[in-house]
């Protein structure tokens, strides 16, 4: 019986040892999915190149105005809100604690808040106290910032709302986005296919019978280790040949530019890929593209001239060397010329804004773990919080004591040996 009691403690009981390890574990996991330091909003920093969130909890709460956040905002400001991913934006200004969300009860940016305030041991209480008055969004507003449907959680030419359970195929961001906004496409509405062709269950059913997983939704970056094991759309490029992709909306708007781009430097172009819109399989698809491959000749005595076409283009490898070399010995005057000076990200380096690497060491760690019990302290009144921090930090004390010889000796903790600490602890405050 005593041997059943012991292994029952032992289960119910934990080292210190093994309580640190798995906290240090839940911190990398979270550093993992979380890099960056979540303390700086991109505000003051003007227009970027970033990450953008959209908050669509704001949106609604803002008569339905679109509102984008930044990276540190999306944790610190809206984290109990519905967001929506859209990955990189280009010259994005954050609207965290602007006028655009000046419906939404308490919106001043917490992060630009606390900048307003002086940081310190004892400021930041001052900080946190503040942080529970009442303040608008009141900031200026970016005129700026460029917003499309991904801003309500939609994307691509078909509109529908994004569900990361449930979409299924490749995706892939416009490079420049001129009339898409930097929209996101399914690589089977990049191809015209109708959304009843059943193009990607076809392909799905095909990879299980090959052996090989189903098709999965892809960011459009380096992703050739798996790309061997997916089943990709017939005639769709693969995704390790390309760079970028532009959609055939900004092609179709700059047609004779990237017809001139294609003459005037071969191979910064690696493929346009034909769209036939309705189209309801991958073979009616490829018959359209066998008689749009029709001799020259032939094609120009039916079309009469007529160039209405929708093509989406693929950039090459490393097209933006081959054009940083070439662009500087066009003509100025000309309109290819005046096109890439004013769209100059195409050909010179367009970076995307990271936040400092978050640089937490084991001090932090502990701070981590202590800032929800800071957080209920300092709602309180100044004086009961000023009471409260002295008191954390007098059991935070001894509570390390207590832990200190477990954790040097490898021995358990037990439950009820903690509930004993906290009763000397009761005990003694009302001594």
């Amino acid at each position: 019986m005593a041997d059943n009691n012991n292994a029952s403690d032992s289960q119910d009981s934990l080292t210190a040892i093994d309580y640190i390890n798995q906290q240090e574990e839940l911190e990398r996991e979270a550093r993992t999915l979380m890099p960056f330091d979540p303390n700086e909003c991109t505000y003051e920093l003007g227009e970027l190149r970033q990450q953008v969130y959209a908050c669509l909890t704001c949106s609604q709460m803002n008569d339905n105005q679109p509102v984008g956040v930044c990276y540190s905002c999306s944790i610190q400001c809206h984290s109990k809100h519905e967001l929506v991913e859209l990955f990189s934006k280009r010259s994005f200004v954050c609207d965290c604690g602007t006028t655009r969300m000046s419906k939404t009860p308490n919106g001043a940016c917490k992060l630009r808040r606390a900048d307003r305030n002086n940081k310190g041991p004892l400021a930041g209480l001052g900080s946190r106290q503040s942080s529970h008055v009442e303040l608008p969004a009141e900031d200026i507003a970016s005129n700026s910032n460029v917003y499309n449907q991904n801003f309500h959680g939609r994307f691509c030419a078909c509109k529908e709302l994004y569900d990361p359970l449930k979409e299924t195929g490749t995706m892939l961001q416009c490079y420049f986005g001129f009339v898409c906004g930097e929209d996101w496409f399914h690589d089977r509405c990049i191809m015209g296919l109708s959304r009843e062709s059943r193009v990607i269950e076809q392909a799905n059913e095909q990879a299980i019978q090959d052996n090989q997983v189903p098709v999965e939704i892809s960011s459009g970056e380096d992703d050739s280790d798996e790309e061997d094991f997916a089943y990709k759309l017939e005639g769709f490029p693969r995704l390790k040949t390309f760079d970028e992709f532009i959609c055939w909306q900004c092609v179709s708007k700059f047609r004779d530019i990237f017809t001139q781009l294609d003459e005037k430097f071969p191979g910064v172009i690696m493929e346009k890929l034909p769209r036939y819109d309705g189209t309801g399989s991958i073979e009616e698809w490829k018959k359209c593209k066998t008689k749009e491959d029709e001799p020259r000749v032939k094609r120009i005595k039916t079309e009469a001239g007529s160039d209405d076409k929708q093509y989406s283009i693929f950039l090459a490898k490393h097209f933006k060397k081959k054009l940083a070399e070439n662009v500087p010995k066009l003509d100025h005057e000309s309109s290819l010329y005046q096109f890439l000076q004013n769209n100059s990200y195409l050909y010179e380096d367009d970076p995307i804004y990271k936040p400092p690497e978050d640089e937490s060491d084991e001090a932090s760690i502990a701070s981590n773990s202590e800032s929800s019990a800071f957080e209920a302290i300092n709602s309180l009144p100044r004086d009961q919080a000023i009471e409260g921090i002295q008191a954390y930090n007098a059991i935070k004390s001894k509570l390390r004591d207590f832990f200190k010889p477990f954790a040097e000796q490898g021995k358990v903790v037990t439950e009820d040996e903690v509930k004993n600490f906290f009763g000397e602890m009761k005990g003694k405050s009302l001594e």
